[in-house]
């Protein structure tokens, strides 16, 4: 099922149980479904992320995921082409060496974030260069759950069955991220004529 399905879902049984105001209402994130959202975001060249194209290349593959410790783990597998690129070939010295990228998931304006993120561990240390200056940047959108912006969504749809709504109140309470799992719990409140 896909993530906003989920968190649809999730918001219609919370309204359905509240009539309409929603205390802590929680959505709930597998690692298995937290991998797909880092898939979504940075694996998107045939299940390769490419942090340098070109001859002299760095590309991740395989990547896993795990929950734990109040922080995300993504594992991953750096292949890459170290040297000078002379025409259309590298000069240079292959290399391959799994990495474990980290980050804290935080709640900002309604939307679950990586931030204070770290190389927990790679094989190699001439790979963390790579790392640092083309993965880095982009892995706090690897984990991006929009909370408020699928309430939003799921109201939206609310007009086609003649529903005025409107969301008056909303506020992430917490992220957890332990035993496998990412739990973001929020409050929220709908006004509806």
């Amino acid at each position: 099922m896909p993530l906003r399905s989920i968190a649809r879902l999730t918001l219609a049984l919370a309204l359905a149980a509240t009539g309409g105001l929603a205390q802590a209402a929680e959505i709930v994130l597998q690692e298995s479904a937290v991998l797909q959202l880092v898939k979504q975001a940075l694996f998107t060249q045939q299940g390769r992320y490419v942090l340098r194209p070109g001859p002299c290349h760095a590309t991740l593959a395989e990547p896993s995921v795990t929950v734990q410790g109040g922080r995300v783990r993504i594992r991953s597998r750096l292949s890459s082409n170290t040297g000078v690129e002379v025409g259309d070939q590298c000069v240079g010295v292959p290399m391959a060496a799994w990495t474990v990228v980290s980050g804290v998931p935080v709640p900002r304006d309604g939307v679950v974030r990586l931030e204070n993120i770290r190389i927990d561990d790679v094989e190699d240390e001439t790979a963390r260069l790579a790392l640092q200056s083309g993965l880095a940047p982009r892995l706090p959108r690897a984990v991006e759950i929009d909370v408020r912006g699928s309430v939003a969504e799921m109201l939206h749809g609310w007009k086609s069955a003649g529903v005025q709504s409107t969301l008056e109140a909303f506020a992430i309470q917490s992220v957890e991220a332990e035993g496998g799992r990412l739990a973001v719990r929020f409050d929220f409140r709908i006004g509806a004529r």
